[in-house]
């Protein structure tokens, strides 16, 4: 260091002191006035008498106007005096700059961010509560033939909108990639106690019969041939039917399962889809029993055209089991695995049918069935797999 810069330094320093000095001397702790020990003016000022509370009293507004703008006047001076003290920012350089500005962009983005989705949170749930209070039922409320044609005028929208949901299962079943013959069927197990949640079957094979006979089969017999315990409560179109099905068991008559389905089917060039969902308490044309369990499940099946006189049939659907506490302890895991049983009874006496139909069909259509594959229509050995959910 020079002796020139060793000087400026003892001017800055001296001028730094002189500011710090000029500052404490306005307070009454440091200022000239200022007495270490009490006197009886401090002890007078501490005790305030009657006549300085009604000086107090008396002050008039423009004397307080007066006080508070000389106020003003010496805090506006501290602020100066303490803005000459602080030590000076270091320049940035323009990519510190930069940087800077993009940290603060990206923090009031994030915080901009959380404040919107709480929003939208708290949207969603004054929706939900609004949704909830206009859809609900009192339950001593009779069921009118106003709320029996609205409900039956929802039933179109809502098979579209399962139709709509198609791809995503195709894709989560992995059916797109599959080869056929599959038949394949998964078992979704609770993650906390091991009970069953659901059961869903995939399939997927080929057929000798051009997919519009194929597809009108499976229509005929999803709808016509449903069996002692299942009738059509509406039909709503020729594509649109509404059913309902009581499953009993034998050796248990208190528990009955009653489920309420829409179906729905579609025609596109080159294929055909059939679609179905239970229907919630909510959404179904006509109540479900006191006791009963409510039955939910749901499905999709497309018929789509291979050659002139073969198909490529794919199947998902799913089962649903009813909640554990609506079925007594000693009872649930036996009507479990009684209705997987039944479930898949069903399937199998369904799949017979089907096969008989296609054979008659093709005898009406000219075509041999002596030539035909017979692999593809009989059941295929079935994978069975489990999940935890």
């Amino acid at each position: 260091m020079t002796m020139d810069d060793a000087t400026a330094l003892a001017d800055d320093e001296a001028m730094c002191m002189a500011h710090i000095s000029a500052f404490l001397a306005t307070t009454p702790d440091f200022g000239f006035g200022s007495s270490s020990s009490p006197t009886s003016s401090d002890t007078s000022l501490s005790r305030p008498s009657v006549d300085n509370l009604r000086s107090t009293k008396r002050s008039r507004p423009k004397d307080e106007m007066a006080r508070l703008q000389a106020t003003h006047v010496e805090l506006e001076r501290q602020l100066q005096l303490l803005q000459l003290l602080r030590r000076p920012q270091r320049t940035l350089t323009p990519w510190q700059a930069r940087a800077r500005r993009v940290a603060e962009a990206a923090q009031r983005s994030l915080q901009e961010n959380s404040r919107l989705r709480r929003l939208i949170d708290d949207q969603r749930k004054v929706l939900d509560t609004l949704e909830r209070a206009v859809t609900k039922r009192p339950r001593c409320a009779p069921l009118d033939s106003t709320s029996d044609g609205s409900a039956v005028a929802k039933i179109p929208q809502l098979v579209l909108d399962h139709y709509d949901k198609m791809e995503s299962e195709w894709i989560r079943r992995r059916l797109y990639d599959a080869k056929a013959p599959l038949r394949q069927m998964t078992v979704e197990r609770s993650a906390v106690d091991g009970t069953m949640r659901s059961f869903s079957m995939v399939a997927k094979m080929s057929a000798p019969l051009d997919y519009t006979s194929l597809g009108d089969l499976f229509w005929t017999h999803k709808t016509g041939f449903l069996g002692p315990s299942c009738t059509v409560q509406h039909t709503i179109t020729d594509d649109v039917v509404c059913t309902r099905e009581l499953i009993h068991r034998p050796d248990v008559p208190e528990l009955v399962l009653e489920t309420h389905d829409c179906l729905g089917r579609f025609h596109e060039p080159g294929r055909m889809v059939m679609v179905w969902r239970s229907l919630s308490a909510n959404e179904t044309i006509t109540r479900h029993g006191a006791d009963h369990l409510v039955g939910h499940r749901w499905g999709w099946l497309m018929v789509e055209q291979i050659s002139k006189f073969e198909s490529l049939v794919q199947c998902s659907m799913t089962t649903r089991v009813p909640a554990q506490k609506e079925t007594p302890t000693a009872v649930a895991p036996a009507w479990v695995e009684w209705l997987l049983q039944f479930s898949q009874t069903s399937k199998d006496t369904f799949g017979g049918a089907m096969e008989t139909a296609l054979f008659a069909r093709r005898e009406e259509l000219g075509l041999s069935n002596d030539s035909i594959n017979i692999q593809v229509l009989i059941a295929h050995p079935t994978l069975h797999r489990e999940e935890v959910v």
